[in-house]
């Protein structure tokens, strides 16, 4: 008993239990979207004005009269013919750069802003890719490779109803409205003419993804060549028209 009063003490153990809790973090990353055009483009994506190359479905067609304006796309006199189909075709005609963070992705389709002249049609042709729509992808841009004289569409009566081979209808907006503008150029632009939104158009690109490349944000392109095509009874048109506007659209996914 004596031995037992005189042994030290044993202390308790410490509990070895725990307890957690947790707090929510709940936030949004916003997706942002920008888009940005130019006419006559050159592998870097600027924008060009130097006398475009126009390629005749046969020679005589057209030709081009002078250096090039910001944003438009100038055929000059064309010259239809009697028994065939004929068309003129613009080189490098336009590219589209896309810079979005926006993980769904986007599309950018194109359309006319009006129905062109009786017996006139609107083909692009896509550089880049054999098929609408393309792939986005970063720089340099692709160039056009096509060359001699490429062949004009298919006509039915007075109505373009197919392009040549690749070729691919720009077709007229339907159910949309017209801003009215009288200018053209890039989102924002003073005076911009556009229609939208419409029921039909030609799908330029398409992304399931961000434009990241190399582990930055950047600019993703797509290109096109664009054709004016008149059937053996195209109806003239009067001295200065300036035909119809082309809307291009980005639109998230």
């Amino acid at each position: 008993m004596i031995a037992a009063l005189l042994a030290p003490a044993v202390p308790a153990h410490a509990s070895t239990s725990t307890s957690s809790g947790a707090a929510q973090l709940k936030f949004i990353s916003g997706a942002t979207l920008t888009m940005s055009i130019v006419t006559q483009y050159s592998a870097a994506g600027a924008q060009g004005n130097a006398v475009p190359t126009l390629l005749p479905s046969v020679a005589g067609v057209c030709t081009a009269a002078g250096a090039e304006t910001n944003f438009t796309l100038t055929f000059g006199a064309l010259a239809p013919r009697p028994t065939a189909a004929t068309a003129c075709l613009y080189k490098n005609a336009v590219a589209v750069a896309v810079n979005s963070n926006d993980a769904n992705g986007f599309v950018v389709n194109e359309y006319l802003d009006a129905t062109p002249t009786t017996g006139i049609g609107i083909c692009a042709f896509p550089n880049g890719g054999a098929t609408f729509p393309l792939t986005p992808a970063a720089s340099p841009v692709t160039l056009s490779t096509r060359t001699g004289n490429p062949a004009a569409g298919t006509f039915t009566g007075n109505s373009l109803t197919s392009c040549a081979a690749g070729g691919s209808i720009v077709p007229p907006g339907t159910g949309g409205v017209s801003s009215a503008g009288t200018t053209p150029g890039n989102p924002g632009a003073g005076g911009l003419e556009f229609y939208s939104p419409s029921g039909t158009q030609l799908g330029f690109l398409s992304s399931s993804t961000t434009t990241v490349s190399g582990g930055s944000l950047v600019n993703m392109y797509g290109a096109e060549d664009i054709q004016v095509n008149l059937s053996p009874t195209a109806v003239s048109t009067t001295v200065g028209q300036t035909g119809v506007y082309m809307t291009i659209q980005l639109v998230p996914n």
